[in-house]
């Protein structure tokens, strides 16, 4: 299993887990979930820059540096830490953050002091993995240039790895990137690249992901899963996609439509509202609900990372959303989730009790309360609450779900507060009586 070990990185002092199918983070602003989910994201993409390394290093017209491919890499590793976490001249001096792939596959990252370069990031693959990069280094032109060609170099790297998941990252502050939506795109496409590398690399990300797949919905999404079913041969588990458009439409109460670069809501047959114009919460969710719909719809594995699904969303549509991101796990997709709402919390025990009772009552009339789609084994999720730079697991072993502490803190806090005000009440009645 991999597994992440994270020492005095932003407000994360020490964090060491294993990284499962369903992963749960909650806990104050500001703890460090963020930190963790971004950490997970730089080390899971570092496959996509192996492969880009040999791209421009074989392929690359105009590329000068006669470096190896895993010098290459570490320069390209550096440069994405920075601009992922920013300045390592505010980090600790003992700063280490170390990504496990497998037993003997890892990238430990850390802080180097000299004279020379103080605060130097450095860089550490493990020997099997530097071993990996040298025989590319070595491989004939002929080689490189058929396994490029028929897919092979990705599939090499992805064994390598034991891993052949996209790592998805869909950060917090949706909205305001949908609200720009256009004018992001246009500001975006004349950006040169020491430009857009100013940006967080995790938001990089997102907004180059939803500019390449805005094209693909011209069409309803049910015209789009009939035309994969017609259309095309790769098996595509439908009932799990009725059940994602089902949940679309009601989150949106519309259907998301780009028409000739138009970013659309279409709330009837006749009738849309220009995506600038829509509420928050439907800003917020569109794209949440769009890229993991069109993983599960060309069935391509993925490691969705969602940061507050329930931003701008009533207490309804929080269930609705959750429930929606229960589905991405199926097709063996995995799932990263921070979150500060308790209505997340509680609809993700709500399927973790109907997996643990499924066995026990009748199945026909619990599919009818929650699709088994939806349901979740309890020992393919985790979920964990990060407070103060530490990380802590919140889960009740005993019943299988979430800790209540963790869902209904804030809650006892608010009832304590009115319970000792009505105490407060009721004793100054009792003495003017």
């Amino acid at each position: 299993m991999e597994r992440i070990v994270i020492n005095k990185l932003g407000p994360i002092g020490h964090c060491d887990v294993e990284i499962n199918d369903f992963m749960v983070f909650t806990g104050p602003q500001a703890s460090g979930k963020s930190t963790i989910a971004k950490s997970i994201f730089f080390f899971k993409n570092i496959k996509n820059l192996i492969l880009m390394q040999i791209n421009k290093r074989f392929f690359g017209e105009n590329d000068t540096m006669r470096l190896s491919i895993k010098n290459r890499l570490i320069k390209e590793i550096r440069s994405n830490f920075l601009q992922t976490f920013g300045s390592t001249w505010c980090m600790d001096n003992d700063m280490s953050v170390e990504y496990h792939y497998t037993n003997s596959v890892c990238i430990k990252i850390c802080l180097k002091n000299d004279p020379v370069s103080p605060n130097y990031i450095w860089i550490e693959p493990s020997e099997k993995l530097s071993d990996f990069l040298a025989g590319y280094d070595k491989m004939e032109m002929d080689a490189l240039t058929l396994a490029r060609n028929n897919g092979g170099l990705k599939k090499s790297i992805d064994d390598f790895f034991e891993n052949c998941e996209e790592v998805i990252y869909i950060p917090a502050g949706r909205s305001m990137m949908t609200l720009f939506s256009s004018q992001l795109m246009f500001v975006y496409s004349v950006m040169n690249d020491d430009q857009k590398r100013s940006l967080d690399y995790c938001t990089q990300n997102y907004l180059e992901r939803i500019m390449q797949l805005k094209p693909s919905f011209s069409s309803s999404v049910q015209e789009l899963i009939k035309n994969k079913i017609e259309l095309t041969d790769i098996r595509i588990d439908r009932e799990n996609l009725r059940q994602c458009a089902d949940l679309m439409r009601q989150i949106l109460h519309g259907e998301y439509r780009n028409i000739d670069g138009e970013e659309r809501l279409q709330v009837g047959q006749e009738r849309y509202v220009k995506i600038n114009f829509a509420s928050s919460g439907q800003q917020e969710a569109v794209w949440i609900l769009n890229v993991v719909f069109y993983y599960l719809l060309n069935n391509k594995k993925a490691y969705f990372i969602i940061e507050e699904p329930e931003s701008h969303l009533f207490p309804n549509a929080q269930k609705l959303i959750t429930e929606f991101i229960s589905l991405a796990k199926n097709n063996g997709n995995k799932v990263l989730l921070t979150t500060h709402s308790p209505y997340i919390l509680g609809t993700i025990n709500n399927m973790l009790y109907a997996n643990r009772i499924s066995e026990k009552v009748d199945k026909m009339k619990l599919d009818r309360i929650i699709h088994p789609l939806k349901w979740i084994e309890f020992k393919k999720m985790s979920a964990y609450y990060v407070e103060e730079g530490s990380i802590q697991s919140c889960v009740d072993e005993e019943f299988g779900a979430i800790n209540n502490d963790v869902i209904d803190g804030a809650s006892d806090e608010i009832n304590n507060d009115y319970e000792e005000m009505a105490d407060l009440y009721y004793a100054s009645r009792a003495e003017v009586d």
